[in-house]
């Protein structure tokens, strides 16, 4: 799941690149929860770390490098790429360590170069991505593009986007090497992905268009945490 802000004064402007976010992460099956700022003094006073911040420079209520210095000392990891009319200041951006500048309007190709970048830094920060040794050799995987994760015999297979990796293992080193609020155990067989979860059934899950069995016992925290993530409170 990836927080992301947008901080602009036009309304229409914020939701064209709320629109385009969406589309582009939508395509590339990442899970993300945009809130829309009109301003840098409503932005500052919110309580939430962003991952990515979009942040428009000229506003009318506070200067936009104002509020991304203010970014910086409650929060030193976000992505912060600049989206503004104001070509003449994109050198600025670097004084608060801005991913990137982007100048209005928007268009949907941008967008996506751009949130390839920031995902790509996102990953590197949080450690979540590591390399697994399978028979076709090193593989990089990033977490966010494992669907689920399958005991078959004495092996592990990796499903994912990029497709499925099969590897010496167990289920418990795999759960060693990812986040335990984002992976759950719903079986002795399989891990999944809260983020790929297309949906519950009394004795099944569907990731990414494929029954995966899920135990009794598992069922009701399964519920909890899908609940939890649909909400955006993961």
């Amino acid at each position: 799941m990836i927080l992301i802000a947008i901080v602009d004064s036009s309304q229409e402007e914020r939701q064209t690149l709320a629109d385009c976010i969406t589309s582009c992460l939508k395509e590339k099956n990442t899970a993300c929860i945009i809130r829309q700022f009109g301003g840098g003094i409503e932005f500052i006073r919110s309580q939430a770390s962003y991952d990515i911040v979009f942040m428009d420079i000229q506003m009318q209520d506070m200067d936009g490098l104002d509020a991304a210095r203010f970014l910086r000392i409650v929060n030193k990891d976000a992505q912060l790429i600049f989206v503004t009319h104001m070509m003449q200041m994109a050198i600025r951006g670097y004084e608060v360590n801005a991913l990137d500048f982007i100048v209005k309007p928007v268009d949907r190709l941008t967008i996506g170069r751009v949130l390839e970048k920031a995902q790509l830094c996102i990953e590197k920060d949080r450690g979540s991505y590591f390399t697994l040794k399978t028979s076709q050799g090193l593989i990089n995987l990033f977490t966010q593009n494992i669907y689920y994760i399958e005991v078959f015999n004495h092996d592990l297979v990796y499903h994912t986007q990029q497709g499925d990796y099969k590897t010496r293992g167990s289920l418990k080193n795999a759960r060693a090497k990812l986040d335990s609020r984002v992976f759950i155990q719903c079986s002795r067989s399989y891990l999944v992905n809260i983020s790929h979860v297309q949906g519950i059934h009394r004795d099944y899950l569907v990731v990414d268009g494929e029954k995966i069995p899920i135990t009794k016992s598992c069922h009701k925290e399964m519920e909890r945490v899908f609940a939890e993530y649909s909400d955006g409170h993961i």
